[in-house]
Parts: C-alpha cells; sequence; structure tokens
C-alpha cells in the first residue's frame, strides 16, 4: 500500500513499530531511551504503540539513534510538490 494511501492511524503504528524495532537494536530499553531523550518511560510506550509524540521528541529520538539524516531529507527542498507525488505515486 502506497505512504499516501495509509490513514494516519496505520502510519503511526507503522513508525511506533520502526521506532520499537530501532530501540531494541541498539539494545536500548524503554527506560534507557526515555532517561536519553528526557521523557518518561510511558511516553516511549505511547510512542511505539503509535499514539504519537511532539515533533520536538521525535527529533531527539532521531537523534539519539544518529538518524538525524533523515531530518535532512525532510529539510531539503523537495522539486516536486506533494500534489504532483500523490499524483505520480496513483499512477
Amino acid at each position: 500500500m502506497g505512504f499516501f494511501k495509509k490513514l494516519d492511524g496505520e502510519l503511526m503504528l507503522e513508525l511506533g513499530g520502526k521506532l520499537k524495532q530501532l530501540r531494541k537494536s541498539k539494545r536500548y530499553s524503554q527506560h534507557d531511551l526515555a532517561d536519553q531523550i528526557g521523557v518518561s518511560r510511558k511516553h516511549i510506550i505511547d510512542i511505539e504503540a503509535g499514539r504519537g509524540t511532539s515533533l520536538l521528541v521525535f527529533i531527539k529520538i532521531l537523534k539519539a539513534f544518529n538518524k538525524s539524516e533523515k531530518l535532512l531529507e525532510v529539510l531539503s527542498t523537495s522539486p516536486i510538490s506533494p500534489k504532483e507525488m500523490f499524483n505520480k505515486e496513483n499512477k
């Protein structure tokens, strides 16, 4: 299923699952990650369950896992508009 066809809740669940996999691959406990980025363990549980977080906490998580280059992808100027990207993906 394409990115634009997924419901927001599905994307949140998928992203939370990916973050959980990444955390486990780095052998961080939920408590370790929470302490490192300055949130509660409950907050990490909620993120991994797809219940969301702030953009600031998401950025801190990316930095904790040395995935800041993903921020550059988001921040770089895209030559294609979101509408054009959607149309391209749905052809």
